[in-house]
Order: C-alpha cells, then sequence, then structure tokens
C-alpha cells in the first residue's frame, strides 16, 4: 500500500474538484446525470477496460498515471459517475486467486457496484443498442425494490443500476 501512497491524494483532488471546463465529460452518457457515483476496480487490462467505459458508458478520462511502482491507473467521468482503473502487475484473477471460485457472490469483499438513474427504461435501452451484457434482469420497480437491472463490464464485474 506504501507504493500507492502518491495516488491516493491525486485521485481524492479529482474526485473532490470534479473536472474542469475543458475535461467536462460529453452528453454521451446512457444514464441522465447522478450524483457522487464512484467505485474502482483491478483490470488485467487497463486499455480494454478503458476503452469499454468509454464506448459503453461513455465516460471521459481525466487521469492517465502510468505504471510506477507496478500500478498504473486510468480515472474515467461522466455524467456525475467516477470510476478507477487500476492495473498492478501483481493483481490475479480470482478464479487464480481462490481456485475454483468464479463468482464474486463466493468470496468476502465487494460484490458489485451500482448507482440510481433517472429514466431507467430509456437507460437499459442504450445499453442493449450500446452492446452492454444484461446479466441479471432487468426487474420492475415492487413494494420491495426499486426497478434494477446488472450489467457486466469486459471483465466480467457487475454493475447494478437502480430506478429513481
Amino acid at each position: 500500500m506504501k507504493r500507492l501512497g502518491w495516488i491516493l491524494p491525486v485521485l481524492a483532488l479529482v474526485v473532490v474538484s470534479g473536472p474542469t471546463p475543458a475535461q467536462s465529460p460529453r452528453s454521451r452518457t446512457p444514464f441522465k446525470p447522478v450524483e457522487g457515483a464512484f467505485f474502482a476496480l483491478s483490470v488485467a487490462d487497463l486499455a480494454a477496460s478503458t476503452q469499454w467505459y468509454g464506448e459503453k458508458l461513455g465516460l471521459d478520462i481525466v487521469l492517465e498515471v502510468p505504471s510506477q511502482g507496478g500500478t498504473a491507473v486510468t480515472v474515467l467521468e461522466g455524467g456525475g459517475l467516477t470510476v478507477e482503473l487500476l492495473r498492478h502487475d501483481s493483481a490475479r484473477p480470482l478464479a487464480t486467486a481462490c481456485p475454483g471460485v468464479r463468482d464474486p457472490q463466493s468470496v468476502h469483499g465487494i460484490v458489485k457496484a451500482g448507482f440510481v438513474v433517472k429514466d431507467f427504461d430509456d437507460v437499459v435501452a442504450e445499453l442493449r443498442a450500446r452492446g452492454v451484457e444484461i446479466a441479471f434482469g432487468p426487474f420492475p420497480a415492487s413494494a420491495q425494490q426499486r426497478a434494477n437491472v446488472l450489467i457486466r463490464d469486459n471483465s466480467g464485474n457487475l454493475i447494478q443500476l437502480f430506478g429513481k
């Protein structure tokens, strides 16, 4: 963790201050603005994941930190969502870190990330049009839950979107 000490102050500055006008995300995200949504993922292929989040979720790169001490970072933003992608030389896929385990729900830790969107049905339609894999749902709203859908990114991570 000591090697990553320089990243945290930079990322805190990015998340707190937001993008500058020159970096303002284009309004090409499939969801209406959300507020304060953030998640970070360790990925095997930083370039492929950066491309997926740019094309499929319409996020723009606001920070790229080349590999230092074995860790490279890309931060993307758009529509109120911030995603931090990290590629660390010693990171391993879940299946090799925990042999026989392929489902994130089978190990302790973060299972999925999510956020609330306006115009849920329009968002789901746009995600489908962009070729985003729908992992589960969509599920209609009920007395017990908001309308929601779970999508998978290019690395298999689950992201759950909830209707407002």
